[in-house]
């Protein structure tokens, strides 16, 4: 939109007024205004205080003086923190050149379309001339995105109006301005001093429900908050909240969404990230910082291996992202199939719907020194390195004040490292040098070797004991400030009743040094009143691992109540992965095993089985090992006090009743394979203009039965190494053994054919290669195929458009056409070129003044000229003599496609009638 008039189209409603006005604010957040400015100079000043204005080189103001339009380019660049735009020229002014110092501003306001040339058909900014009121008003319309009002009573021209009035009524700018005439430099300080004191607070960019009583809020200016509701979210039902946040009071809409799994990410060829859009229930992924057997699987495409078993997983602060490291030596490359199973559940219990998703890693980034830090009581051999990502935990070869240090990874994450070597003292610096710091995926660290500095915190403070918390009627959690010595902990924590009587000391379960331990109560049995009250006691050379001890004892009151609580089975699987297989039991709370035997009953057959008591596993889940019966669906009954959780009552599991399905692997262990045709492609074809979508099919054989959901999820296929495009889905076919079409066990079939839709409009290039994988296909038993490929041919279906027309360079009289694909036949037919009037029909440049030719050679290749004749006079339109394209006389060039043109594409498609652009 050109900012000086002739605008008609009337912006679309985007904001209230009132968040319009708050947003106003944001925008200029950057800009720190004292209550104090009232002149014009003070709010001067304070603009350029922030680099926003600038003084004459004589040191004033000169707020009398009219804006030219460079300058004003200038303020909204650093007002709107808009990005300089360098080595590129938009406009022919004399004098713009890349040495002009207003060419940056220039072309960013360009290039967000704030402001634009005087004339835009020669190209003209104009950047001498100076900035109108009116002209003000459109950018910071657009800019602060107002509300067009319905009504207006303002001095501006007829285009620039409602511009005026949206400024007026958000306070921006006095209503009886006079709009036509020039800016002075004091009416734009005062503007934006303005816009300041339309409030202090950012507006908020966006509310999400973490759970149904946590709402996390980011405002515009990136930061965030967490609004803790009294009454909880129902899920689906928009809800109103309320809040304060610095002082602010904010109202704001927000959803509780249904739980899912927003994405799977690998930031590094060791990690994979899971987001959730909600919190979850940790202890449903992970048991002992390890994920669950199963509930996360990332399989590379083409194999049946769990990277991501046995793998150690962490999370945010508000539990809704999973960072689980690939364990060993491995790193990830390549193309997987990450799968999260319904076992996850929120904080507030609900399940979380499987999710399955095809994850590229190719990690080209190489790994930097994120912190490194050491602290010492009064000297130490320690130095910390966390870095960006995980590295290799060989090779790197470490130097701390010229001296060889060894490298020790101290995480499960592979991040953080301890460079042991010369003694350090504190409150001195030291260098260290870093050789050979590798990623996962080979990338080395630039420049290498890493140097840098640290410099030793002296520390001779004593540890704090944060919390000590009951986590059953038997343990405690007790959690310091920082890492405490565990050998100092052990028989130095005492147990003392509600009259101070020592009831023995606490043994220490945690077995290595950090900030939080679990502790087991010295009690022997629990007070018949279900409570005990007493107090934990820490001695005095309870000590960091510095060496700073306590010092003085420190007493902690501590409440125990008693548990009458029976453990209870939440989940039961049968689990043919990892190195124990069986029926994997998962409980409410951790247990330890009783004794008893377990039945099996087979649900078809109604014969039984007692299985031995085998069991492995700890805390939460165990596993059944003894488990030889044939496949199928069994009823399983635990009986009484087979397990019981860790109180001081031994709680016993309650006779439990369960219905579990047994896959053996020794029964199926064979996978999905391809059968009669294969895989095929069928092509679109081009029939009367209407293009059919592509379709590629798959005929697919399993003795046990194929799994419907696995063969109908478009994540089981990839197409050129990328996930399908979207609008993609599968169809399923049942056939008989021969590959003929029948009516069979749509349930799980042992023939299937998939027929993968891929829509003809996401197909932008012909190829004879596409490449298509079939990865992720598994059977009712759960064995994946291997990853079969074909290639073949796809047609574009996507119809050529006219993208551009640009007078060319080199002759005034000639025009550049471009499409957004080549175009073959094109003719005077298929074009229609109107010239300076909108009343196009009254001024259509007759065929007989202009020739089509496509050009062959040179940068343009593929595109199209139009060459007019130097003599186009024609009787319809006001013309001179000689049609120059560049010519005072020629305003306005409109390029349309013909109704019912014939020009298409290599592949037969037809162009986009009736489309028109202007030419420039």
């Amino acid at each position: 939109m050109n900012v000086q008039g002739g605008e008609k189209k009337v912006m679309k409603k985007i904001l209230s007024v009132a968040l319009s006005t708050a947003m106003a604010f944001s925008m200029f957040a950057s800009v720190a205004f004292g209550d104090a400015a009232t002149t014009p100079q003070q709010k001067f000043d304070a603009l350029a205080a922030k680099g926003i204005l600038n003084g004459y080189p004589d040191g004033q103001a000169h707020l009398e003086k009219d804006l030219t339009r460079a300058e004003f380019a200038k303020i909204v660049t650093k007002l709107f923190d808009l990005t300089e735009v360098t080595n590129k020229l938009s406009y022919k002014d004399k004098g713009y050149n890349a040495s002009n110092w207003a060419v940056p501003y220039i072309e960013a306001v360009t290039a967000v379309n704030y402001m634009q040339g005087k004339d835009t058909v020669k190209g003209i900014f104009d950047y001498n001339g100076k900035v109108t009121v009116e002209e003000v008003a459109a950018v910071l319309f657009r800019a602060l995105k107002l509300e067009q009002p319905t009504t207006t009573d303002n001095s501006a021209s007829a285009w620039a109006k409602g511009y005026a009035q949206a400024v007026i009524d958000a306070g921006l700018v006095a209503k009886d301005t006079n709009f036509k005439a020039n800016a002075s430099r004091s009416l734009v300080v005062e503007t934006a001093y303005a816009v300041d004191q339309l409030g202090q607070a950012a507006t908020i960019a966006s509310a999400e429900a973490v759970s149904p009583t946590k709402v996390v809020v980011t405002f515009s200016d990136k930061t965030t908050t967490t609004v803790e509701l009294t009454t909880a979210l129902v899920a689906g039902v928009e809800t109103t909240i309320n809040f304060k946040h610095n002082d602010h009071d904010y109202t704001t809409k927000v959803t509780l969404a249904a739980p899912k799994v927003v994405s799977a990410t690998a930031p590094n060829a060791k990690q994979v990230v899971i987001k959730f859009n909600r919190s979850i229930d940790v202890d449903t992924l992970a048991e002992s910082s390890k994920v669950i057997d199963g509930v996360v699987k990332v399989t590379k495409v083409g194999s049946k291996d769990d990277e991501v078993a046995n793998a150690y997983v962490t999370f945010n602060a508000d539990n809704t992202e999973a960072t689980i490291t690939v364990p060993g030596t491995k790193g990830l490359k390549g193309n997987y199939t990450v799968v999260v199973n319904d076992a996850v559940k929120t904080t507030a219990g609900e399940a979380v719907p499987a999710f399955t998703t095809l994850l590229p890693i190719a990690d080209t980034v190489a790994p930097t020194v994120a912190t490194i830090s050491s602290t010492a009581k009064a000297t130490t051999k320690d130095v910390y390195v966390t870095f960006s990502e995980p590295v290799k935990t060989t090779g790197i070869v470490a130097y701390v004040n010229g001296s060889a240090a060894s490298a020790t990874v101290q995480n499960d994450t592979y991040t953080e490292f301890k460079l042991s070597g010369v003694s350090l003292e504190s409150g001195k610096s030291y260098d260290v040098s870093l050789l050979n710091v590798t990623d996962y995926a080979g990338n080395v660290a630039n420049p290498n070797p890493i140097k840098t500095t640290v410099t030793v915190v002296s520390d001779v403070a004593a540890p704090v004991i944060k919390s000590v918390t009951p986590i059953s009627d038997k343990f405690v959690e007790v959690e310091f400030d920082k890492n405490v010595d565990r050998a100092s902990l052990v028989g130095n924590v005492r147990l003392l009743n509600s009259v101070g009587e020592s009831q023995g000391t606490f043994t220490v379960v945690t077995t290595g040094n950090g900030k939080k331990f679990t502790l087991q109560s010295p009690l022997t049995s629990f007070p018949s009143t279900g409570t005990f009250t007493g107090s934990v006691v820490f001695g005095a050379t309870v000590k960091d691992t510095l060496g700073n001890t306590l010092g003085t004892a420190s007493s902690q009151a501590i409440t125990f109540t008693k548990d009458t609580v029976a453990p209870t089975v939440t989940s039961i699987t049968y689990s043919t992965s990892g190195s124990v297989k069986g029926l994997q039991l998962k409980f409410s709370e951790e247990v330890v095993v009783g004794t008893g035997n377990v039945t099996l009953i087979n649900n078809k057959t109604g014969q039984s089985t007692t299985i031995a008591n085998t069991v492995s596993g700890s805390g939460k889940t165990f596993t059944l090992t003894s488990v030889n019966v044939a496949p199928g669906e069994y009823t399983v009954r635990l009986p009484e006090g087979l397990f019981r959780d860790k109180s001081y009552s031994a709680n016993k599991l309650a006779a439990t009743v369960l219905t579990v399905t047994i896959g053996s692997e020794a029964t199926d262990g064979d996978a999905p394979v391809l059968f009669n045709k294969g895989i095929q492609f069928n092509d679109s074809t081009v029939s009367d203009s209407v293009y059919g979508d592509a379709t590629i099919t798959v005929d697919l054989r399993d003795a046990s039965g194929l799994n419907v959901a696995s063969v109908m999820d478009v994540n089981s296929y990839t197409l050129d190494d990328k996930a399908l495009p979207s609008g993609s889905f599968v169809t399923i076919r049942t056939l008989d053994k021969d590959g003929n079409l029948q009516v069979g066990n749509a349930e799980k079939p042992t023939y299937a054919r998939a027929i993968i839709h891929i829509p003809s409009s996401s197909i932008s290039e012909t190829k004879t290669d596409y490449k298509f994988v079939v990865n992720g296909v598994a059977d009712v038993a759960g064995n994946y195929i291997e990853a079969v490929s074909a290639k073949g041919t796809l047609t574009s279906r996507v119809s050529p458009l006219l993208t551009s027309a640009v007078v060319s360079s080199g002759n005034s009289y000639e025009l550049i056409l471009g499409f957004s694909k080549e175009v073959v036949d094109l003719d005077k037919q298929d074009l229609e070129f109107y010239i300076n009037n909108d009343v196009k029909d009254t001024n259509i440049l007759s065929q007989a003044y202009y020739t089509v030719t496509k050009i062959v050679n040179g940068s343009d290749k593929g595109k199209w000229s139009v060459t007019f004749s130097k003599k186009a006079v024609d009787s319809k339109a006001a013309l001179e003599d000689e049609l120059d394209l560049n010519s005072n006389d020629v305003n306005r060039i409109i390029v349309k496609i013909a109704k019912n043109a014939k020009v298409h594409d290599k592949d037969g498609n037809l162009i986009t009638d009736e489309t028109e652009i202007s030419a420039k």
